[in-house]
């Protein structure tokens, strides 16, 4: 027996053709919407996925080039420093050599001051002028002042010229001037500078690639919220896509303020 209509409980009205058509138009609209919702988040998804793995492709390629640079410049350092003490080997036995001889001439001019007039006095002091021109180096010669033209002639053809004599007392009394010694470490100098700046440059280089691996966490990090964000079918994927949206923004703004090998 079916229920009796009364005004408290009124009978359930069927849909009419019309108004059933109606509800599933309805419904299948919402649907497309949905649907339309869901492929445009797919689209900005897909979007952010690969320009972040495009431009964390790029971060890691700069910082492998830096990378190499700082290796590169290291290693120049490096050779450069064994240049720098192979010239300071060379110039510490060089002063050595120039100080013996020195003193051998200081003996010897010693010994001639106190002869007379003569062979023997005579033979004392070509020893010097040997000593002289044969066994100083070039920085020594020029550093006690001693006649530049009996130093080019041995240089050209050997011979040697007798230095006056008092050329030769004066050599004996002066020491080495200060400038003697910057001569000597000239080299080791230049060569210690020249890998002191390499090594400053692989630093540099170093630490542009270390911010170009950080740049690449970042975009990784963008596209970790970016495809987070697909699992979700509600409203919060977006949420999640505009955080991995705005870590890749500042992750390119960074890259950007970056030197570029």
């Amino acid at each position: 027996m079916e229920p009796e209509s009364t005004p408290e409980n009124p009978a359930p009205a069927s849909l009419t053709s019309s108004q059933a058509a109606d509800v599933g138009g309805a419904a299948a609209k919402a649907a497309e919407e949905t649907k339309a919702a869901v492929e445009i988040f797919e689209l900005c998804a897909a979007i952010l996925l690969g320009l972040g793995a495009t431009m964390g492709s790029i971060a890691g390629y700069q910082g492998g080039l830096w990378g190499g640079k700082s290796l590169e410049s290291f290693g120049q350092s490096s050779r450069m420093t064994t240049k720098a003490a192979d010239a300071g080997t060379f110039a510490d036995s060089e002063i050595a050599s120039d100080s013996l001889v020195k003193l051998e001439a200081m003996q010897l001019v010693t010994r001639a001051k106190s002869l007379p007039q003569g062979a023997e006095r005579e033979l004392l002091l070509r020893q010097v002028s040997e000593l002289y021109l044969r066994e100083y180096s070039d920085e020594a010669y020029d550093a006690l002042d001693l006649p530049l033209k009996p130093r080019q002639k041995y240089d050209d053809s050997g011979e040697l010229t007798d230095l006056r004599e008092e050329v030769i007392f004066a050599a004996a009394k002066q020491d080495f001037h200060k400038n003697y010694y910057g001569w000597m470490y000239e080299e080791k100098t230049k060569h210690a500078a020249k890998a002191e700046e390499l090594f400053a440059d692989g630093q540099r280089a170093g630490a542009v690639g270390d911010q170009f691996a950080l740049n690449g966490v970042y975009y990784t990090m963008s596209l970790f919220f970016a495809g987070l964000g697909l699992v979700f079918k509600s409203r919060v994927r977006w949420g999640f896509f505009g955080l991995g949206a705005l870590i890749f923004l500042g992750a390119l703004i960074f890259m950007c303020g970056l030197e570029w090998a």
